[in-house]
């Protein structure tokens, strides 16, 4: 609907090569590590960059990743002035298509924004590019491209390259959605075979395998650049496994995994 296509250079299609192959290598279940955010910079650079799970009735997000962390955790005042005008584009048109935020809504216009004033100018960016990936009135999922006050716009290469990245953005999700599924399956088969008296029966395989990691003596940090997950995922594992375990403590469950062994 916006844009158009532009001839991409040489480098441009050995990055997106690159990118599709470095992807293709990762095993990760949950929409999006920020391993796939950084390597997704490296094709279109940006200075900051999210993944994000919108519940536009409930104004929440259902999952946030991003490269920048000063956004993180900031949820209610994004809400108070938001959501961004192409989410309400999206609702409208159900169109997926890369766009900015000026063929959106105008740049002058949303300068006047709440969203940007409050939000996004205080942290230094100012042109958005967002790549839709699911479009709903009650969910919404995309990639969200920003770059700070001063830096070149956006432009029709840009949405080129995303363009080109949607099929293989989808084949990624498929890939996760069956490791999902796998899963699930060998959890399971696992909770029919152990018996009552092993205390991980209720523990996914993730999170079976973060308990493994703990008991070697491995940090968060270390834990989630071997799985390629975000240190918040390993958190909120762990705090699943604390809750199942009845601990309170990663030592705790780390002994009695020793135990098990």
């Amino acid at each position: 609907m916006f844009g158009c296509v532009v001839e991409l250079q040489s480098a441009d299609l050995v990055a997106l090569l690159g990118f599709v192959g470095d992807v293709g290598d990762l095993d990760f279940e949950e929409l999006y590590p920020l391993e796939v955010l950084e390597r997704l910079q490296g094709v279109l650079p940006c200075d900051d960059l999210t993944y994000q799970d919108c519940n536009l009735p409930d104004r929440r997000f259902t999952s946030l990743v991003g490269l920048a962390p000063d956004l993180d955790g900031d949820d209610e005042l994004y809400w108070s002035v938001g959501p961004c005008p192409i989410s309400d584009f999206r609702v409208r048109t159900g169109d997926l298509a890369a766009v900015t935020i000026s063929e959106v809504v105008g740049r002058r216009r949303y300068h006047d924004l709440p969203i940007f004033q409050d939000y996004f100018r205080p942290e230094g960016l100012d042109d958005v590019l967002d790549l839709g990936l699911s479009a709903a009135p009650q969910r919404q999922r995309s990639f969200v491209f920003f770059r700070a006050s001063g830096a070149p716009n956006f432009s029709a290469r840009d949405r080129t390259v995303l363009a080109l990245l949607r099929p293989h953005l989808c084949r990624v999700e498929r890939q996760a959605a069956l490791r999902r599924q796998l899963s699930q399956a060998l959890c399971t088969l696992r909770e029919d075979t152990d018996t009552d008296t092993d205390p991980y029966r209720e523990l996914t395989p993730r999170e079976r395998e973060i308990v493994e990691l703990v008991a070697e003596g491995k940090t968060n940090g270390q834990i989630a650049a071997e799985l390629w997950v975000a240190p918040s995922t390993v958190k909120k594992h762990l705090e699943n496994v604390y809750a199942k375990l009845g601990v309170g403590r990663r030592t705790a469950a780390a002994t009695l995994m020793r135990a098990q062994r």
